[in-house]
């Protein structure tokens, strides 16, 4: 036997106590789906001096539950406390690495949400892609709502208003990005009950660190999410006013680009933001004539005018509660070599002046015309 083969027998030799070793090793255990339930929706709420988690999930077991909603909801001061509660009234373990929406009573946003917040960072099993949104009544009152309905549905309802409505981008990650970033405030939809006992967005919560500070209507929505520049698209009503006519119209919005910059000094610090506009005017008085190029022209100049002013006013608004959901103050970081949050927006953000130039384009006015 040569040497080279005495070698290869010693390194196997050397090796066989770790082969052996292995299968002994101790690994996590698996989970199999099956044996799990999966939330789809987690509501959280303050009664008294304790949380209540309130959980949608689809139920698929038994043959007369076939896919059906079903709720369960736990009391606890932690939100350990709160799921041990949870899982005692289920028949599965329950995990949340299917949630696709967390929702905030308004109660407990009001009082802060770091808690919560910081407890569903820590879980590896959030996606970043979640929705989280606040609701007027108690999360677990909304979530009742849907017990006759796929527990998919409020997911694709804040899903499909971002897409084509008013609502600015509601995912985790967009929230813990203003939540912890400097200089900016974090937002997110606001779901109310209509008369009809149906649940909807009508409008946006906006907060002050981690305390619900103000509560945006639906046509300030539409303007904050243009002045917010990511996807912008939208619609809103506005009016008409042309001689001794007077009606009301929709403005859609298509598409659009927003950029800002600003100057900082002592006393005349300005905001400019450059918006374009491209967009449809639907639903317009029968006495408005928009293939008349004039009536076109002087709709646009109204449009820009009422739209510039609205702009400003929903800035004040902004500065009056002291929050800055826009991330003025990241701007001006970002623009400067000594920047103080505190000082920042006791000093120089309630005094800035907001120039907007508005460019809008009514490419289309209906199929009719």
């Amino acid at each position: 036997m040569n040497s080279q083969k005495r070698k290869k027998i010693r390194y196997f030799y050397a090796l066989l106590p770790l082969i052996l070793m292995i299968p002994g090793c101790s690994f996590p255990r698996q989970k199999i789906i099956d044996d799990m339930q999966l939330p789809k929706v987690l509501g959280f709420d303050k009664v008294n001096n304790q949380y209540v988690g309130t959980v949608l999930y689809t139920d698929y077991t038994g043959d007369e539950k076939q896919g059906e909603s079903s709720i369960l909801q736990g009391k606890g001061r932690k939100s350990y406390l709160i799921k041990q509660s949870l899982n005692a009234q289920s028949s599965k373990p329950i995990e949340i690495g299917k949630l696709n929406l967390l929702i905030f009573g308004k109660e407990l946003a009001e009082n802060g949400v770091s808690y919560f917040v910081k407890t569903v960072c820590r879980d590896p099993l959030v996606g970043s892609n979640m929705l989280v949104a606040v609701s007027e009544k108690p999360a677990g009152e909304i979530l009742m709502n849907y017990k006759d309905k796929n527990s998919d549905y409020p997911y694709k309802m804040i899903q499909q208003n971002y897409r084509t409505q008013n609502v600015p981008i509601p995912t985790l990650q967009s929230f813990l990005f203003d939540f912890y970033g400097e200089g900016r405030d974090p937002s997110l939809p606001f779901l109310k009950i209509n008369q009809k006992g149906n649940t909807e967005v009508k409008g946006l919560a906006v907060f002050k660190k981690d305390k619900l500070e103000l509560i945006l209507n639906q046509k300030e929505s539409f303007l904050y999410k243009i002045l917010r520049g990511r996807v912008i698209i939208g619609q809103t009503e506005f009016n008409i006013p042309m001689g001794r006519s007077r009606d009301t119209a929709i403005l859609a919005i298509l598409y659009g680009k927003n950029k800002k910059s600003i100057i900082i000094k002592d006393s005349k610090s300005k905001v400019t933001l450059n918006i374009t506009l491209n967009g449809m005017v639907k639903d317009f008085p029968d006495w408005l004539d928009l293939r008349k190029k004039q009536n076109s022209i002087l709709l646009k100049k109204q449009l820009e005018k009422q739209m510039k002013k609205d702009f400003e006013k929903l800035f004040v608004k902004f500065q009056k509660h002291q929050v800055d959901p826009l991330g003025i103050g990241d701007l001006a970081r970002a623009n400067s070599q000594k920047w103080n949050e505190k000082e920042f927006y006791e000093k120089v953000y309630p005094t800035i002046a907001m120039d907007i130039h508005l460019k809008l384009e009514l490419s289309q006015a209906g199929i009719g015309e």
